[in-house]
């Protein structure tokens, strides 16, 4: 994967002052985005890193933030991604997919789905972790979400829809 589209995903509970936590995390250097979610995790934490050394790194300092009580780490192995699509201020949903059999069907399955940002095949609980942004979150969850549940293969999925749009630091 090129430097440049090295990427790794904290997802990460928060107890109390999350909007601290936030301003903290932003002020780490290697820390893409943060994105407050509904569902498991509290936030989404985009990296510029997929080297497993460096990450470890980044997490151990989260760890240390006052009011975060768990992370989960996901490094990215392969990416495929939709380069058309812009990612401003559109709502966002991010999906965690547990897949059986080959990646490769489901990754080409997702990527045809029209509100299709990228995705991101992980190590660890979940094999795929994928990005949709709509005009609406309904809109989002009719032409993604519901129909990632359609697809041959995947066993599983767990759906974290954003509640801010995403933006970079």
């Amino acid at each position: 994967m090129p430097k440049s589209e090295q990427t790794s995903w904290v997802f990460a509970n928060v107890r109390g002052g999350i909007t601290r936590v936030i301003s903290q995390l932003q002020k780490i250097k290697s820390v893409e985005t943060v994105t407050p979610v509904t569902g498991r995790f509290d936030l989404v934490i985009k990296l510029r890193t997929n080297e497993p050394h460096k990450a470890f790194s980044i997490v151990e300092k989260m760890r240390k933030i006052k009011g975060i009580t768990s992370t989960q780490t996901g490094i990215s192995l392969q990416k495929i991604s939709n380069a058309k699509k812009d990612e401003s201020e559109d709502p966002i949903a991010f999906a965690l997919v547990k897949v059986k059999g080959a990646y490769k069907n489901v990754l080409q399955k997702i990527k045809t789905f029209p509100s299709f940002v990228e995705a991101h095949v992980i190590p660890g609980e979940f094999d795929i972790f994928a990005t949709f942004h709509g005009y609406s979150p309904e809109e989002l969850l009719e032409t993604s979400v519901e129909k990632l549940g359609s697809i041959n293969g995947i066993t599983a999925m767990e759906t974290l829809v954003a509640w801010t749009p995403t933006s970079p630091y």
